[in-house]
């Protein structure tokens, strides 16, 4: 086989892996964990058999959404590390995240928790500069630790996995804005 066949296939396995994980993304977002695997290789206009050969489980879908998540947080805090209000951005954007991928949280309550440990290790590294920044700019109340930050998302992640709370208009808003007033000063608003 020729070189050039062999980044063809590469490229289009990488392609193919990147459109399961956005049709995944879709699908798990619009149907929940449950709906099936050959759904989301129907959207990504690929055969069980690719979808099969990248992921053999849901749980494995979830997994790597959620790895690529947290590699989107460190990127996103990179680029906010001079900006005076970049917490309360990253702050939002991972809300955003969970609200996109709430239906992943039950699928990852079984993963293993080294990994797991690692991913909220990095999350907090992510987030660590631009929690003193915010402080020491008086956009984050004098009392708030790393803590309370990393506590805040799995709280919100509960609210809006909940069924009854995800059919209220708004509850995504109200669980947002509760979160802003416990974390974050008047300023940051």
């Amino acid at each position: 086989m020729s070189d050039q066949v062999q980044r063809t296939m590469r490229r289009d396995a990488v392609q193919n892996r990147e459109r399961l994980l956005d049709a995944a993304r879709q699908v798990f977002a619009e149907r929940g964990a449950d709906v099936a695997l050959e759904e989301v290789a129907r959207l990504a206009e690929v055969s069980r058999t690719t979808l099969y050969r990248h992921f053999t489980t849901r749980e494995q879908l979830a997994v790597t959404i959620f790895e690529e998540n947290v590699a989107l947080i460190e990127q996103r805090s990179a680029e906010l590390r001079e900006t005076a209000g970049g917490i309360v951005i990253l702050f939002d954007f991972v809300l955003d995240q969970q609200m996109a991928n709430r239906s992943l949280s039950r699928l990852l309550s079984a993963a293993d928790l080294t990994w797991l440990t690692g991913l909220s290790a990095r999350t907090i590294a992510a987030f660590e500069p631009l929690l003193r920044r915010g402080l020491d700019a008086g956009l984050v109340h004098p009392q708030v630790a790393m803590e309370d930050v990393m506590l805040a998302f799995p709280m919100a992640a509960g609210a809006m996995a909940d069924g009854d709370m995800v059919g209220r208009a708004g509850a995504g808003d109200r669980v947002r804005a509760m979160l802003h007033r416990a974390l974050f000063t008047a300023r940051a608003a």
